[in-house]
């Protein structure tokens, strides 16, 4: 199954057309966007929200499923939707997930898609480059990404404590948990359905593993901004002592952070992520710079989605490009090269 809205069609018909091409037999959902979030009107969030039996019978019945992702419009339009509607929408995504999850369909976002002409005026990227950018960096061999993967898996499986640091002023010490460090390569396979995690994306290449959440003594700068889809944060600088996030300096986006974060419940102060980046041809792409290879991205906040205790709404990020990352004393990247 793929599913697009009407300004990816195109994607998807050719995503459909090699499918075909491969032996499958592809099915394109449409999706206008556009006469959902205009539903609402003189309707319960109720009327509307729920996914249809038919939906939930064709998703169950995949062997795959391909999603060509929303764009600044769309979520645009999500936002002025009354609160009623907007929680409806969010909980008819959360059960559409459910669903691949329940029924074990390996699931691929395109972020590609994301590629438009608003998106980039919105993140301050060029467009031609970001596209291109998102072309080499969408023909990466997994076999290559796992390569890059494989020391950096051991080391944060076996080691007990790891170090960030760079010159811009970042010094962090974090605990290990003997957690089983996750790469998303650009493919689900058996192991990766067994243990409930049916997406990847294209492009994709990163590691990410869930740190102890009572130990993180420092300071993480980050030299990256961060593109949410609800905005750019720049010039993030988190501080910890005993375990938890105590100071916060953002110098683009503070309000960006912080409604999510007065939001965020009793975990959200604690350390939750580290993901190291694998993919060598990302340099600059909106909402995938955490696969830059060699970049560090701390989240705090939820995790036990990947092995962790803390759980609740809130995670967020922040990235740093050219770090030093050192597990028990021994580099595992030195000024953001691996190995």
């Amino acid at each position: 199954m793929v599913e697009s809205p009407p300004y990816a069609l195109g994607f998807a018909e050719i995503v459909a057309a090699e499918a075909r091409h491969r032996g499958a037999r592809p099915v394109i959902f449409y999706d206008p966007e556009a006469a959902l979030y205009g539903a609402h009107q003189g309707t319960e969030a109720s009327d509307w929200s729920a996914l249809a039996q038919a939906e939930v019978a064709a998703v169950a019945a995949s062997d795959g499923y391909v999603l060509f992702p929303a764009t600044p419009e769309d979520r645009e339009r999500r936002e002025r939707l009354p609160r009623a509607h907007r929680e409806a929408v969010e909980r008819r995504a959360q059960e559409w997930s459910q669903v691949l999850v329940r029924n074990s369909v390996p699931s691929v976002l395109m972020l590609a898609a994301t590629a438009t002409e608003s998106a980039a005026v919105q993140y301050g990227v060029n467009l031609p480059a970001w596209r291109r950018e998102c072309f080499r960096a969408g023909l990466v061999d997994p076999r290559d990404l796992q390569r890059a993967a494989r020391p950096l898996q051991r080391a944060l499986h076996r080691g007990r404590r790891v170090t960030i640091s760079h010159p811009n002023g970042t010094h962090l010490e974090l605990k290990l948990a003997g957690r089983t460090p996750v790469v998303d390569d650009g493919r689900v396979d058996a192991h990766d359905l067994a243990a409930g995690r049916v997406w990847t994306t294209i492009p994709s290449g990163f590691l990410l593993v869930a740190v102890d959440e009572n130990t993180a003594e420092g300071r993480f700068l980050s030299n990256r901004p961060s593109r949410h889809r609800r905005g750019v944060i720049e010039g993030m600088s988190w501080t910890f002592r005993d375990g938890r996030l105590r100071e916060v300096e953002i110098d683009t986006g503070r309000t960006i952070f912080e409604s999510s974060y007065r939001r965020g419940g009793p975990g959200r102060s604690r350390p939750a992520l580290l993901s190291i980046g694998l993919n060598s041809e990302i340099r600059d792409f909106p909402l995938a710079e955490d696969q830059e290879r060699g970049v560090v991205t701390l989240y705090i906040g939820s995790n036990d989605d990947l092995g962790g205790t803390t759980h609740g709404p809130f995670r967020d990020y922040a990235l740093l490009r050219g770090a030093t990352v050192s597990v028990d004393g021994q580099p595992i990247v030195r000024s953001g090269k691996l190995g």
